[in-house]
């Protein structure tokens, strides 16, 4: 006698998660015409039988909840045919479904973006033995406890028969002397193998997740640099660096040679003074020169214009007509220091010598070596005044020379690093490309037939 059962099993999603929503088993039974003698004596030995079945629970829940991938979709349907064999001694139920491996998608990335689907290639021989291990059936033999099914994954591998089929496919065969064990076991069995296929186990699975965290790492470095590259060229201390740079170090060079040629010029005029001042054994005429509060006034007048001079100098385009007038205003206090130094020259002549108020053409002998003197003096006192005008602009514009420096060290560091970056970025799209290329290859999706 035979008996044939048929179950419609549907996936559907749940509250975020997939779960399997068996409809209520329709059964078409076939009976034959047997005698009464042999119907009463069939339910004696199974009703001694029934003893060796597992303690299994009340009726099917209508919801029993399982894990599912995202590779396998929102909804498998399969069909699950369970067919009772009977004979005189054991009547067993096998419920059959049938695995289908996913073609999968790889994106190849170059001018163009381009999306293949890639069959696997399937070793059905060894994949049989690994869906049949216990490492495999294990979660389905924990899930199945849920329902008062205890099986061990030896006693399930032992009912279990796995059929290779054409084009990869697999049909997963399971008996057992009781229709609900065997429709239960073939549900999750279903479900197990979907979810092994969804979880990848291969080396290039395990690299990918590595380099996908060295992506994003990589793409927030170079967002972050990108970022503070454009808040630093914001900055108005940062505008045109370059140009500035090569202007100030252009000009520092031109105030360096200006300062090094008024030190070294006045140091000489200070030694060619000491020498003409040992000769003459009247009063110092730089003293002299101090005492007239005219020069004096005169000479710090001078001071300010070579500072003017000098600062307008170092500007990156200095203007002209600022210069010009600074330039004329400079030749004016020179003029007017050089007939301060003669109204001095003369008072002291005549103080130290009073017969040339008498007799002017009597002129002293030391008159050569007097005037050499005070020119001297006046020399000092003009290129001593241009040196301390000098100096502190060049100290101010080597400091702005090393501030640039600095300036531009911190963009070219920017800048270096965001090369940098990029290439890791490019390097691990590409690793990542490659990793996807070679899981799409070999990986092995399942899904079931009919889904």
């Amino acid at each position: 006698m035979t008996q044939a059962a048929t179950l419609t099993l549907t996936l559907q999603p749940v509250a975020g998660r997939h779960v399997f929503v068996p409809p209520e088993p329709a059964l078409q039974l076939r009976r034959a015409v047997q005698p009464e003698s042999e119907v009463l004596e069939r339910r004696r030995v199974d009703g001694n039988r029934e003893g060796d079945r597992p303690l299994l629970s009340p009726p099917v829940p209508t919801v029993v909840p399982h894990r599912l991938g995202v590779a396998v979709g929102v909804a498998i349907a399969a069909t699950v045919g369970t067919t009772l064999y009977q004979s005189y001694t054991s009547p067993l139920y096998k419920s059959t479904f049938e695995l289908v491996p996913v073609a999968q998608r790889s994106q190849t990335s170059g001018t163009a973006t381009a999306t293949t689907e890639i069959r696997p290639e399937v070793d059905q021989a060894t994949l049989i033995q690994v869906l049949r291990s216990q490492q495999v059936l294990l979660p389905a033999v924990r899930d199945l406890r849920a329902y008062n099914i205890n099986l061990s994954p030896a006693a399930l591998a032992q009912s279990l028969e796995i059929v290779p089929l054409a084009d990869g496919r697999l049909e997963v065969r399971y008996r057992h002397r009781s229709e609900r064990v065997a429709q239960m076991v073939s549900r999750q069995l279903a479900q197990t193998y979907v979810d092994y296929g969804d979880r990848c186990r291969l080396d290039a699975c395990h690299a990918l997740q590595q380099v996908r965290a060295d992506l994003t790492e990589a793409t927030g470095q170079v967002a972050r640099l990108e970022q503070a590259i454009a808040q630093f060229q914001a900055r108005p201390d940062a505008q045109n660096l370059s140009h500035r740079a090569d202007t100030l170090t252009r000009r520092t060079a031109e105030f360096m040679r200006y300062l090094t040629q008024t030190e070294q010029e006045l140091k000489l005029a200070q030694q060619r003074y000491q020498v003409i001042q040992t000769q003459l054994s009247f009063a110092d005429a730089n003293r002299i020169l101090q005492q007239q509060a005219d020069y004096q006034a005169l000479l710090q007048a001078l001071h300010q214009t070579e500072g003017q001079i000098a600062t307008t100098l170092t500007q990156a385009q200095p203007d002209a007509q600022t210069l010009q007038a600074l330039y004329q205003r400079h030749q004016l206090l020179s003029g007017q220091m050089n007939q301060q130094v003669a109204i001095a020259l003369e008072q002291f002549l005549l103080a130290q010598f009073p017969e040339l108020a008498a007799d002017p053409e009597t002129l002293p002998p030391e008159l050569s070596q007097i005037e050499q003197a005070f020119g001297l003096a006046h020399q000092v006192n003009l290129l001593s005044a241009r040196q301390r005008a000098i100096a502190p602009i060049h100290q101010a514009m080597q400091a702005d020379k090393l501030r640039l420096a600095e300036l531009l060290q911190y963009q070219s560091k920017l800048e270096t690093q965001l090369v940098v970056q990029r290439r890791i970025l490019q390097e691990s799209q590409q690793q990542h490309a490659r990793l996807q290329q070679e899981i799409s290859e070999r990986r092995i999706v399942w899904r079931v037939a009919g889904a």
